[in-house]
C-alpha cells in the first residue's frame, strides 16, 4: 500500500475547566459552560506544529512549552486552531510533548498536553515482506521490512498488533535506508550483547536470525508476536498513517460465533481496524477470517513471505508459507511453497 505523507492525527489529553460556577438561575447551557477541548495536532512542517480545538479559543504564548524544552517563537490563533512556531527546527522521528492553556471567548480555560513526532520529510516507503510468529528458542520471532523507495526512517513504527491495540511495538531510529534494503525486526530477543540496533553498518549484529545484508534492530523486553492468529502493522509514526499491515490466522468464520470467528474481541476489532484504514482487502460487506493470511502450516524455520518481487496488493493473495528452513531473512523471498503430506 502506498501513502502520502502528510499530517499525523494525535493522542491527546484532555485537562481541566477553570470556570466559577454562575448562580443557578443564569447559569447558561452545558455546551456554552464546557471549556474548549484539544482534538488533534498536525504536524506538516519541521517549524510549524497545529493545534485544533473544538471550538475558537485565543491563547497566550507564555504559557505554551515543548518537551524537550527547545523555546517558541510565536503562538498564532485562528479560530479553532492554533498554529505553534517552535524557536528550531524539530528533528525527524523524534517525540515531543506540547503542553498551554487556551481559553474560549467565554474566558472557559483548559490546560492540555499532546505528544506528538516530529515531522519526518524524507519518509521511505516499505513493506512487511516476511514475518515468523511461532518462534523458537534459536528462531525467535522476527519480522522483515523491504524499503521499495529509500528515504530517513525516522519515526516509523513497528506494531505486533496496532496502533491501539498492541502488545509490542519498535519505533525505527534516524538512519537513511536504500531501495533494496531489508530492516529485521527482531520481537523476542534473548538479552545477549551480540543483539545489537544497526544504524551504521549491517554486519554488526550477531544474535539470532540477524543478517549481515540487512539492518537489525531488536525489540529489549520484546514477547513476541501473537501465535497463530493477529495483526502486523506498520505506521509513520506511533500516532501516524498506515504505511502496511498483514492479518493472519489458523481460523475460520465457523470456529466461533461471538467473534465473527476471529477468536476474541481483541483480533476482531484488529482486523476491523486495519480493514477500516484501507490495509486490506476483503470480500464480504465485513473483514472475516477467510480474507486473513492462513498461519497454520508456519514454524519457526517455515516463515510466511511474499513472493520474490515483494507484490503488495494488501491481500492473502501476496503470502505463502515456505518449505522447512526455507526463511530467508536478509534477502530475496523464496518462492517455494511449503506442502503438507
Amino acid at each position: 500500500m502506498t501513502v502520502h505523507f502528510f499530517n499525523v492525527p494525535l493522542v491527546f489529553l484532555a485537562l481541566l475547566s477553570a470556570c466559577t460556577p454562575l448562580p443557578a438561575e443564569k447559569k447558561p447551557a452545558q455546551s456554552t459552560a464546557a471549556p474548549p477541548v484539544a482534538t488533534e495536532v498536525l504536524n506538516s512542517s519541521p517549524n510549524l506544529i497545529t493545534l485544533k480545538f473544538d471550538k475558537e479559543i485565543s491563547a497566550d504564548p507564555a504559557n505554551f512549552m515543548i518537551v524537550p524544552e527547545i523555546g517558541i517563537a510565536s503562538v498564532e490563533c485562528r479560530g479553532q486552531t492554533v498554529d505553534v512556531y517552535p524557536a528550531q527546527a524539530l528533528n525527524a522521528g523524534e517525540e515531543y510533548f506540547i503542553k498551554g492553556t487556551v481559553q474560549d471567548s467565554k474566558k472557559n480555560s483548559t490546560s492540555f498536553g499532546m505528544t506528538f513526532f516530529g515531522y519526518n520529510p524524507d519518509l521511505p516507503i516499505l513493506v512487511i515482506n516476511e514475518f515468523t510468529t511461532n518462534g523458537s528458542g534459536r528462531h525467535p520471532d522476527t519480522v522483515e521490512l523491504y524499503v521499495e523507495k529509500g528515504g530517513n526512517a525516522a519515526g516509523i513504527t513497528l506494531f505486533g498488533g496496532t496502533k491501539t491495540t498492541f502488545q509490542d511495538k519498535f519505533v525505527l531510529p534516524s538512519f537513511h535506508v536504500e531501495k533494496g534494503d531489508y530492516l529485521l525486526i527482531h520481537l523476542k530477543p534473548q538479552g545477549i550483547e551480540t543483539e545489537v540496533d544497526e544504524k551504521e553498518k549491517k554486519d554488526v549484529a550477531k544474535g539470532y536470525d540477524s543478517s549481515d545484508t540487512a539492518w537489525d534492530f531488536w525489540v529489549q523486553g520484546g514477547n513476541g508476536l501473537s501465535g497463530n492468529n493477529g495483526a502486523i502493522t506498520l505506521y509513520t509514526n506511533p500516532y501516524g498513517q498506515l504505511i502496511d499491515a498483514v492479518l493472519y490466522t489458523n481460523r475460520i468464520s465457523e470456529s466461533d460465533e461471538n467473534y465473527r470467528g476471529f477468536g476474541s474481541a481483541k483480533f476482531m476489532l484488529q482486523a476491523d481496524e486495519v480493514a477500516d484504514a484501507g490495509g486490506w482487502k476483503f470480500e464480504g460487506e465485513e473483514i472475516s477470517p477467510e480474507d486473513c493470511i492462513w498461519s497454520a502450516d508456519s514454524t519457526a524455520t517455515r516463515s510466511i513471505c511474499r513472493s520474490s518481487t515483494s507484490e503488495d496488493t494488501d491481500s492473502k493473495e501476496d503470502w505463502h508459507t515456505v518449505p522447512t528452513s526455507k526463511f530467508s531473512f536478509g534477502k530475496k523471498n523464496s518462492d517455494e511453497i511449503y506442502i503438507k503430506n
